[in-house]
């Protein structure tokens, strides 16, 4: 017994020594959380006083990354940092502390760019060598984002983008953000791939590229309702024939082969590249149902609910199954879609076999506008969606939207589907079929007005899914549609999504052709080449991950645009309202004519404030100050709450209003900041003229401005004041309070000294900036 005591001892006593080996000899394949919190306070260089909130690991074995993400507190201040938990580079950074943000802007551009650069050489010195600052000649969709981050914030923006062969890699870069209140790196953020470009291969010409694009048809023309033509109430919507660009695929032509890139190919990483498609939205909504349905006629001359069930019941009973469906609720309303009438909305639904109907109804005609109908579907399988393939299957497994094994699963499902059990689709018998049934329901549906199109779908089953919008004269109006789900082997309807509403059509004497449009379009926003990755299909394919190739390929695209349509009748280029479009001006400039200005700083930083709203390259600081410049930057000032607050304007701006002004019409774009100035009590409407390119004395804009502040009540008792200045002669009684409110808020940085005010001086542009700048700073 006792020799089986010491064996098992022993073993325990050896078992505990080679486990305490074993564990001894494990080293991580990452850094640990005490190193890497070491590793984060070393390289931004973060007080012991900070404490860590916490430290999370993530991976992403699809991509082969392992990130920490960690979680700093300080009195003041948090700090987020991401890591990579393998190479230990910093991949992201934010700095939340209210001094980043508090108070006027006092860094000027260059110095927070040194501060970026110097940030990033800090981190990785190496990888910035690549690099180049983003400017004018980077790919379009990179400038605009930096435009849109450059001005009216607290921050500096910079971007630096990767460069391979003289060639920019978009989706390798460095993004650094500085306060301009006080210099602090507020943002950081590290793009970085392992990536080669031999730039040894012979590439297609851009005309060549232009050529792969003109070769399919990318301009679409559609009827669309446009805001400019709909304004306010109407019965019916007014229609106009538009080209739309829809891209094709990825859009990105490969450079040495000359072939459009499939969307599959690339690999994103999360990533946008390129231009975006503008079409015709789908702005169709439900009326919300909230009321009870009486047996009511809500207005004299409209039908009564029971009698727009039954029109709706025998319409739709011609080809539906409708039997057990009760109504659930009703709602009458006078307005549908942004149209104006009379409209009955009605919901049945069958508890029973779960079929539903959803109609809208014109109330004085009977019309049916929208039905929605839905009967209990069959047996659906997880993830599956009508118009769904397989490729798109995949690409939501890819992106980590589906498990892979469901991705499997239906893979296999459809492959092994026994085809033989379906009856043969006879697609064009069938289209007829589902016609003949639309125009049983819906007479007033003309021939040519619906060309149906057969979607794809991931099925098993006897069923064809149909769509088609209503074409009025050969042109698609996608507002109104057709689409019916089909059982075709016992000709049954299933599901039906119909919409359809009178319209007004504003034709044009002649539409433009195709070919020309096409060539406007391509002339006008042309073509760009950069570096993209493609995805590695035999690392997918063995492994199932989802990674780079290390090699970059070059392609062309056409570059970003930013108008939604263009006018099939004119050719010109429009905004999403219908107005003609009006290019940005997106480049990142400084004024050319305030280098030996004694006021170039307070200049620079009002503008990157977003209060000067300038947009010519030439500010004229010498030149005299007129009266629409000062009200434009004091409301400017008061709309971003810099030193007071003025209302922004949505409660007041009514389009029925007549001009306030004689001399300064609605289209004028001074006029927001007059209106803006009458409804804050800035200004009165005096005489009818406001003399916008009249100069403005300095009293004057001493009143606006304490007006804005809202001193005006105070500055009327000009009893209770002294004017402090040595010219108080040549200030009228009731200017006083002004004068000596101006004093008191040191709004001219005389309030420690004496002299005279000048009630009858005129500014210059430069010296009425510095003003305002030393109001907000001090």
């Amino acid at each position: 017994m006792k020799r089986l005591v010491s064996m098992v001892l022993i073993f325990t006593l050896l078992f505990t020594v080679f486990s305490g080996i074993t564990h001894a000899v494990e080293v991580s394949s990452i850094y640990t959380k005490t190193e890497i919190e070491e590793l984060v306070r070393t390289k931004l260089n973060i007080d012991k006083e900070i404490n860590l909130d916490y430290a999370n690991l993530f991976t992403r074995d699809l991509q082969e990354k392992k990130f920490w993400s960690l979680q700093f507190q300080g009195e003041n201040e948090r700090i987020h940092v991401a890591i990579s938990a393998d190479t230990g580079e910093i991949t992201n950074y934010h700095n939340w502390d209210a001094t980043n943000y508090e108070g006027a802007i006092t860094i000027m551009a260059e110095d927070a760019k040194k501060t970026a650069v110097k940030f990033i050489q800090t981190l990785e010195p190496q990888k910035y060598k690549e690099t180049e600052e983003v400017t004018a000649k980077a790919p379009s969709f990179i400038i605009y984002d930096m435009a849109r981050s450059a001005y009216e914030g607290d921050n500096y923006h910079f971007l630096f983008v990767r460069k391979l062969g003289e060639e920019f890699f978009p989706n390798n870069y460095f993004r650094v953000q500085v306060s301009g209140v006080n210099g602090k790196v507020t943002g950081y953020e590290m793009r970085w791939d392992e990536a080669t470009y031999a730039n040894k291969k012979s590439l297609i010409t851009e005309t060549k590229a232009r050529q792969v694009f003109e070769s399919e048809e990318r301009l679409a023309l559609k009827y669309v309702a446009l805001y400019k033509n709909n304004k306010g109430e109407v019965t019916k919507p007014t229609l106009t024939p538009v080209y739309v660009y829809n891209p094709k695929e990825s859009d990105k032509i490969h450079a040495v082969e000359g072939r459009l890139l499939k969307q599959e190919e690339l690999y994103t990483g999360g990533q946008f590249y390129g231009p975006r498609s503008y079409g015709a939205d789908q702005m169709a909504t439900k009326e919300t149902m909230n009321y009870d349905g009486g047996e009511v006629i809500p207005e004299e001359g409209i039908l009564s609910k029971e009698k727009v069930e039954k029109a709706v019941l025998e319409t739709l009973a011609r080809e539906l199954d409708i039997t057990g469906l009760q109504v659930q609720n009703s709602h009458y309303s006078n307005y549908y879609h942004r149209m104006k009438g009379k409209f009955w909305n009605i919901y049945w639904y069958d508890e029973e076999s779960g079929k539903s109907l959803n109609t809208t109804v014109d109330g004085e005609k009977g019309n049916i506008i929208t039905a929605s109908y839905s009967k209990e579907p069959r047996e659906v399988k997880p993830y599956e969606r009508d118009g769904l393939e397989l490729n798109s299957l995949k690409k939501d497994m890819m992106d980590g939207k589906v498990p892979m094994e469901v991705y499997e699963e239906e893979v296999g499902n459809v492959k092994n589907t026994d085809k033989s059990q379906l009856p043969l689709l006879d697609e064009e018998k069938v289209r007829k079929e589902v016609e003949e049934r639309i125009k049983t329901m819906f007479p007033h549906v003309k021939g040519g007005e619906v060309k149906f199109k057969r979607q794809p779908q991931m099925t098993t089953e006897a069923i064809v899914y149909f769509t088609s919008p209503r074409y009025i004269e050969g042109i698609p109006y996608e507002e109104n549609y057709i689409n019916v789900t089909y059982q075709y082997n016992t000709g049954e309807i299933l599901e039906l999504n119909y919409r359809w509403n009178d319209v007004e059509i504003q034709t044009p004497t002649k539409i433009v052709e195709k070919n020309m449009i096409e060539k406007k379009f391509y002339d006008t926003v042309g073509f760009e080449k950069y570096l993209i990755q493609l995805r590695n299909q035999e690392a997918f394919n063995s492994r199932r991950l989802d990674i780079p190739m290390k090699e970059l390929i070059p392609v062309y695209s056409i570059k970003d645009f930013y108008f939604h349509y263009i006018d099939a009748g004119n050719g010109k280029f429009l905004d999403y309202n219908g107005e003609e479009y009006v290019e940005e001006n997106l480049s990142i400039h400084e004024f050319k004519d305030i280098q030996s200005s004694p006021y170039k700083k307070e200049i620079l930083l009002m503008d990157k404030m977003g209060i000067l709203k300038e947009d010519t390259l030439y500010f004229q600081p010498d030149g005299t100050l007129l009266r629409k410049d000062a009200l434009k930057w004091i409301v400017e000032m008061g709309w971003r709450g810099r030193f007071y607050y003025l209302n922004k304007g949505y409660g007041y701006k009514n389009d029925e209003k007549q001009p306030y002004f004689k001399d300064l019409d609605k289209d004028d774009p001074y006029y927001i900041y007059v209106e803006a100035a009458i409804e804050n009590k800035i200004l009165e409407k005096g005489d009818g003229y406001f003399q916008p390119e009249e100069t403005i004395t300095k009293i004057e804009s001493t009143q606006w401005l304490l007006n804005a502040m809202g001193q005006k009540e105070l500055a009327q008792f000009t009893e209770i004041f002294q004017v402090p200045y040595t010219d108080k002669g040549d200030i009228p009684k009731e200017d006083r309070g002004y004068v000596a409110l101006a004093k008191y808020y040191n709004i001219f940085a005389d309030k420690n000294s004496e002299g005279a005010f000048q009630p009858d001086k005129v500014f210059t542009r430069g010296e009425f900036v510095s003003i305002l700048y030393h109001l907000l700073k001090n």
